[in-house]
């Protein structure tokens, strides 16, 4: 049976995580339903139009005025009722509460259904009112149970994902690992956020000391001025790139791969590490701690402790055998329970649980 589907989500960029995820999913989901997205702003629009989605923008989408967040209820209301929709999917906290505000002054009662994509401290007693809330890691599982109060018999655990349609052919014909230690490259990828905590890497490379030892950093946001910063104080080798959908030459340009974040539920980049056979180190945080498994798929290392992802580094560098296992480890686990294969099953037999 063929759904009509309508997806909510803000800032549609190509350095959010939350993006990439909705983007996973309107792009496959659309292939066999009636998918409609709204949201109001972003940089990665472009990608939707090779999508069979009706993309509706809304300017003030998460407006948090009285006045404008009452004429956005009634606007989704009434889309809501114009194109029958069957299921809402929302994945951020504001857009859920509109969400469910417009199903109700709707009248025609659609499923809804929030992703939790996030760690998150504040409480607002207004989230997490959907028909069911899907967390995409045990971490959050537990934060919705522990913290929010949320009923555990409405939450589904369905973990984030990649894409197998990002694997390049040259990446078939090229070496799993690279051996060059010339010219040893690490790449990291990333909302510049204090979240993602960056600046571990910064501090690391400061002790490896290096100049073959380059970090190749992807993205943008508020911590970009204190990174430059930090870089050229200590004359660090660090070449910025900002986002883009492309990132396949990255990947084949990159030695290994690292996230030191601070908070992470279910980073999309180690999956596409992964998806890519890269050495991936992490920091002991959250969801990578779920997958990540110290020396078997791949390093772990203490949130924020420099000089232990420092060692990390090196490890790699001078063990070829470990990367390599820890790389093709990763690939199995990712290629077998984190792709678009596994998960667009689970997500649509959810829509059908729902409406039934």
């Amino acid at each position: 049976m063929k759904l009509n589907i309508l997806h909510i989500s803000p800032d549609f960029n190509y350095a959010c995580g939350r993006s990439y995820y909705v983007f996973l999913l309107l792009k496959y989901l659309s292939r066999k339903h009636n998918v409609i997205f709204i949201s109001d702003k972003g940089d990665s629009f472009d990608r939707i139009g090779e999508l069979n989605v009706r993309l509706i923008k809304i300017k003030g989408l998460h407006s948090k005025n009285p006045v404008s967040l009452a004429k956005n209820i009634g606007l989704l209301s009434s889309l809501i009722k114009k194109f029958d929709i069957d299921i809402i999917h929302t994945h951020h906290r504001h857009s859920e509460l509109l969400a469910v505000n417009a199903n109700r002054l709707a009248g025609i009662r659609a499923g809804t259904v929030f992703t939790s994509l996030s760690i998150v401290n504040r409480k607002y007693n207004l989230e997490y009112s959907s028909d069911v809330i899907i967390a995409v890691s045990n971490t959050v599982k537990k934060m919705l149970t522990g913290k929010f109060g949320v009923n555990e018999s409405k939450i589904r655990l369905i973990p984030n994902f990649t894409d197998t349609d990002e694997i390049n052919e040259l990446e078939l014909l090229a070496p799993f690992v690279k051996d060059d230690y010339e010219n040893f490259t690490l790449l990291a990828l990333g909302r510049f956020h204090s979240e993602k905590n960056f600046e571990t890497i910064l501090h690391a490379m400061k002790i490896i000391n290096e100049k073959k030892v380059k970090l190749i950093l992807v993205g943008e946001g508020e911590k970009y001025t204190d990174y430059m910063k930090f870089i050229r104080g200590n004359n660090l080798n660090v070449e910025f790139h900002k986002p883009q959908r492309n990132i396949i030459l990255f990947f084949l340009t990159a030695n290994i791969c690292i996230l030191p974040s601070a908070v992470d539920p279910f980073p999309n980049f180690m999956l596409q590490c992964g998806l890519h056979r890269k050495p991936f180190i992490g920091s002991d945080v959250d969801g990578i701690a779920e997958l990540i498994k110290d020396g078997k798929n791949g390093l772990l290392f203490r949130k924020g402790n420099a000089e232990e992802l420092a060692l990390k580094i090196m490890k790699f560098r001078e063990d070829i055998s470990l990367a390599r296992k820890c790389s093709s480890n990763l690939h199995r686990d990712v290629i077998n329970n984190y792709t678009q294969e596994f998960i667009i099953p689970k997500i649509e037999r959810l829509y059908r649980e729902i409406r039934n």
